[in-house]
């Protein structure tokens, strides 16, 4: 994955929207660039983005908002 937000189409179709950790094969590699996770999903069609996260408090955050946790 290259850059820090992206939008796709005709991707993953209907990916929920939740909060991923990289994956361990180096697909998720951005240039270097040191992240935690990211933030993502999809349509029904595969239309979706994706937005990187690069502190573990951030992914925290939001990963307790997508879930309903106060």
């Amino acid at each position: 994955m290259k850059g820090q937000q992206i939008t796709w189409d005709n991707g993953d179709e209907s990916r929920p929207l939740n909060v991923y950790r990289p994956c361990s094969c180096g697909c998720d590699f951005r240039d270097g660039i040191k992240g935690v996770g990211y933030i993502s999903g999809s349509d029904l069609k595969g239309n979706g983005f994706t937005i990187w996260i690069e502190a573990e408090d951030v992914y925290q955050r939001v990963r307790q908002i997508i879930a309903g946790i106060s």
